[in-house]
């Protein structure tokens, strides 16, 4: 475990359907029992969660631990449009004051429905991840279950984005601060613009963040975790392992065991030919059906190889 290990915020990731919450789950449980003394996060962004069906228990956007699980973990479904939802009324109002204080035509809100509609898209889901800032004041480690892999590039990528269009609105307040106090408004934009920038800066310190791939050892899902690979170094951010789940290993003497974990062994070679020593390979074994609750989970993880 020691690619999981030493780094207080860790992604795991990859295409969709190779396991990667099960991966997380597994991962987070491992973690919180080998330090009792260490308290850990297990965050989900994917907009289809699926952390309560691993853990076979109730999770929702409060932070809570899970029955049977380590005391130390706390597992959160994160709710990214509730919590942009909550920021852009916030947004609107400061904004409707000043299109109406300035007497601009059209409408006292067409201004600030304008100005909302400049946001990139996926700014529901980072400042959902800005929670992640503010978590880790509260816990020695925090994992991500991320979504699937267009869609977490897209939310790793957009940070510079943001924190620009945040500043764009900073400006509109300090414009018309004659008109309109910008009051507690500009003092939040100012914390988000800094939080997004503390954000960028940890994503970049391979010390402080790693990106854990989740993949399965077949053509397409090799394809996209080479592709996920190279966006993650130009992003300069640390990726130092890749599962590789589901995998035959041992076929017995059933015929088409052994083809299928033959053919896995010649897509492990390719991926570790891209790797080229910059990333470790862990396999973790097929289980049939997939480990679901904490026991299923701690035994499953017990199983990983290098």
């Amino acid at each position: 475990m020691e690619n999981f290990t030493g780094a207080p915020l860790l992604f795991i990731g990859g295409k969709g359907g190779v396991g990667k919450t099960t991966v997380a789950a597994a991962t987070a449980l491992r973690l919180a029992r080998d330090d009792s003394s260490r308290r850990v996060l297990l965050l989900s962004t994917d907009p289809a969660h699926s952390l309560g069906d691993v853990f076979e228990a109730p999770v929702g956007d409060r932070a809570n631990a899970i029955g049977g699980g380590p005391r130390n973990l706390d597992v959160r479904e994160l709710d990214a449009t509730r919590a942009f939802a909550e920021r852009r009324k916030e947004f609107e109002d400061a904004l409707d004051d000043i299109s109406t204080s300035s007497g601009v035509a059209g409408g006292a809100s067409s201004g600030a429905q304008e100005l909302m509609e400049l946001a990139p898209p996926g700014i529901d889901e980072l400042f959902g991840i800005l929670s992640v800032i503010d978590a880790r004041a509260d816990y020695d480690v925090v994992i991500v279950d991320t979504a699937p892999t267009g869609h977490a590039l897209r939310l790793l990528e957009m940070p510079e984005a943001a924190r620009e269009w945040t500043q764009v609105l900073l400006r509109v307040l300090l414009k018309y601060k004659t008109l309109v106090r910008p009051g507690q408004l500009a003092a939040d934009l100012v914390d988000v613009s800094k939080s997004i920038r503390e954000l960028q800066a940890l994503l970049r310190d391979a010390n402080q963040t790693r990106f854990i791939v989740v993949t399965r050892a077949a053509e397409v899902p090799r394809r996209e975790t080479v592709r996920l690979l190279r966006r993650l170094r130009r992003l300069h951010l640390a990726a130092p392992a890749v599962v590789v789940n589901a995998l035959t290993l041992a076929p017995g003497r059933c015929a088409w065991c052994r083809a299928t974990a033959a053919a896995e062994r010649r897509e492990l070679a390719a991926l570790r030919r891209v790797c080229g020593g910059r990333c470790a390979i862990i396999q973790a074994p097929l289980s049939a059906p997939p480990p679901r609750g904490v026991d299923a989970l701690n035994a499953w993880a017990r199983t990983f190889t290098a």
